[in-house]
């Protein structure tokens, strides 16, 4: 892991792995679309997809992880990589998720991490936690308009 919690976020978030003003806003139908998303970008099998929309709406069926401050942070443990892989969401309304605090959802993180790794499981959750906790790093994300300016946000911010 980088040395700032929240380095890892230029690091390994690809801007092909960014999406902005997703069609949709439905937690269920944020997620399908982000693990079509990786599919589509060959982070993960199509074969995979389906084991990996599960366990994501598995774990979101436990409590919601929509944080609260507009953020939501989907994730799961997988059997089939041995790194982590992530997405990231820019919502126009942000009303598809059941916050914690009942506000919108527009940030949402997608973190995938080896089954077998609790450390890079909390490091990378951790990582983003600081990273959203900063009112700043919100505020430039909300005004991006493309991937390119998601990720140039992660590399100024992180």
């Amino acid at each position: 892991m980088p040395e700032s919690p929240s380095h890892f976020l230029t690091e390994l978030i690809k801007e092909e792995n960014i999406l902005v003003n997703l069609p949709v806003e439905e937690h269920t139908a944020v997620i399908k679309a982000m693990v079509h998303n990786f599919v589509e970008t060959g982070l993960i099998s199509k074969n995979h997809s389906s084991t990996v929309s599960r366990l994501l709406n598995e774990r979101e069926a436990l409590g919601s992880t929509a944080i609260g401050g507009g953020v939501a942070i989907p994730h799961a443990r997988i059997g089939f990589s041995d790194q982590p892989l992530l997405a990231y969401a820019l919502l126009k309304n942000g009303d598809g998720f059941k916050a914690l605090d009942g506000g919108p959802v527009k940030f949402v993180f997608m973190v995938l991490t080896p089954k077998d790794d609790d450390a890079l499981h909390r490091n990378v959750l951790r990582g983003i936690t600081v990273f959203v906790k900063n009112h700043t790093h919100l505020k430039a994300l909300s005004g991006c308009k493309t991937p390119s300016d998601v990720k140039s946000v992660f590399a100024d911010y992180a």
